[in-house]
């Protein structure tokens, strides 16, 4: 993994140490990432949806397969 840095607006922060306090993420990092990672998801499959002209359910077992190979 990479380590990056990311200014973000107090407000951000603020909910995500709500998001941990609840217990819903383990930390930060790990909200931040899973965050990312669905953005990454959802915006991928609308653009390869639209593209290819194929059901978003296809397109979406392509990109879940393709996230775990990364990993």
């Amino acid at each position: 993994m990479k380590l990056i840095s990311v200014n973000l607006p107090e407000s951000y922060l603020k909910v995500l140490e709500i998001l941990v306090a609840e217990g819903k993420f383990p930390n930060r990092s790990e909200a931040i990432r899973v965050g990312i990672r669905d953005l990454i998801k959802t915006e991928y499959l609308i653009e390869e949806s639209v593209k290819r002209n194929l059901n978003p359910n296809i397109i979406e077992s392509e990109i879940v397969n393709g996230i775990e190979e990364l990993i």
